[in-house]
């Protein structure tokens, strides 16, 4: 019996698994006839995921959590059964600021020091009379604001009131950014690489600066259609780690960058594509092992942003919520035949781990990257 599913993606990188499992027939494989539809905007995705007009979608992780503390549309509960890799974002700024926000000629400025060199800049302006410096988000409630406002809170700054921020489409973002509209963004690869490129603005940061190990997207899937197909969603998370299998393999590397830079994919150039995955870009990391476990953690996580710059009160059963959404046992149920090992737990510390570690799992425990916060800071559930 072949399941109809319809997924919705955005055109970047961290889309990968989506559509290799399309490129490379494990849709098929798994019993699946799969249409996808390439969207303009993050709102697109949410609402046609909200009113029943797809059935999964390739999803900013916190956007379920959002919609469900009634941040936006809520017509049907959305579970999330998988993360769809980690990292992957990187944060633009203009040549002016870039030279502002450094002590030297390195690409890369550390997370702590160009933030003192931010608040220096808007306290300039402030006496200057000049404007708010202007950053954009592809959406709201993404991990993508989080950070910027983590990285600016983190040298003091309120980034409500002194900074000014605004929503584009990743693809629009290096234009705003040459025509002066904006001084910076943060959005997901290839469009920063390709701004860069472009020589449109320069590349300050990216999401393993910040956060090691930052989750960042996720399979989200309307409840009610998993309730209604339970083997057709098994089936779609397993096509999607079969794909992260394959995705992961070193040599298959410059096979995945032709797969992705495809015109009907995200069509970008494969330049980008290449700078984006290459060793010291946006760390995108596909691994299904450590990196497609949707971590109640990290929902929680999530949720404490929403909370933390006041958007929803804390006054909220949150771990019930997580647990509701992310599904922990649905992936454990689609890898149980693909020979990988499950974490024995459902939460985790997140941060503080500045060296690969080992996390207890089975039928063998998994040796896990460096999971570091740039602040040094720990998040615990408990």
């Amino acid at each position: 019996m072949v399941t109809d599913v319809k997924i919705a993606y955005s055109p970047l990188n961290d889309a990968a698994l989506v559509l290799v499992a399309e490129a490379l027939g494990f849709y098929d494989s798994e019993g699946l006839n799969v249409t996808l539809s390439r969207e303009a905007n993050w709102s697109n995705i949410r609402d046609k995921l909200a009113y029943g007009l797809i059935d999964a979608a390739h999803i900013l992780a916190p956007v379920p959590f959002a919609a469900a503390l009634g941040l936006g549309p809520s017509m049907g509960r959305i579970i999330a059964p998988m993360a769809l890799g980690a990292n992957g974002n990187a944060v633009v700024v203009s040549h002016d600021l870039k030279a502002k926000l450094s002590d030297d000629d390195s690409l890369h400025t550390p997370l702590m020091s160009s933030a003192r060199l931010l608040a220096r800049e808007v306290e300039r302006r402030r006496k200057a009379g000049e404007g708010r410096l202007v950053f954009a988000v592809p959406f709201t409630w993404s991990p993508h604001h989080f950070v910027l406002r983590h990285w600016a809170a983190s040298a003091g700054l309120d980034p409500e009131r002194q900074l000014q921020w605004v929503v584009l489409p990743p693809s629009r973002m290096a234009d705003m950014l040459k025509d002066g509209v904006v001084d910076g963004f943060c959005s997901g690869s290839p469009w920063p690489q390709t701004a860069h490129l472009m020589g449109r603005g320069q590349l300050l940061f990216a999401d393993p600066d910040y956060w090691s190990l930052k989750p960042e997207k996720v399979l989200g899937v309307r409840a009610a259609w998993a309730e209604d197909n339970p083997y057709a969603t098994i089936s779609l998370v397993r096509a999607l780690l079969r794909a992260a299998l394959w995705a992961n393999r070193p040599a298959n590397r410059d096979d995945l960058m032709r797969i992705l830079a495809r015109h009907v994919y995200v069509n970008a150039p494969q330049e980008a594509i290449s700078l984006a995955l290459s060793q010291g870009g946006a760390g995108y990391t596909l691994d299904p092992e450590t990196a497609t476990f949707p971590w109640i953690s990290h929902a929680k996580w999530f949720m404490g942003q929403l909370v933390r710059w006041g958007w929803v009160e804390p006054d909220h059963d949150f771990d019930h919520l997580a647990r509701h959404i992310y599904r922990p046992d649905l992936w454990r149920q689609a890898a149980s035949g693909l020979g990988l090992n499950a974490p024995e737990a459902d939460e985790k510390d997140e941060g503080g781990h500045s060296e690969p570690w080992v996390l207890p799992a089975s039928p063998a425990p998994i040796i896990m990257p460096a999971n570091r916060l740039f602040d040094g800071g720990v998040f615990r559930c408990r």
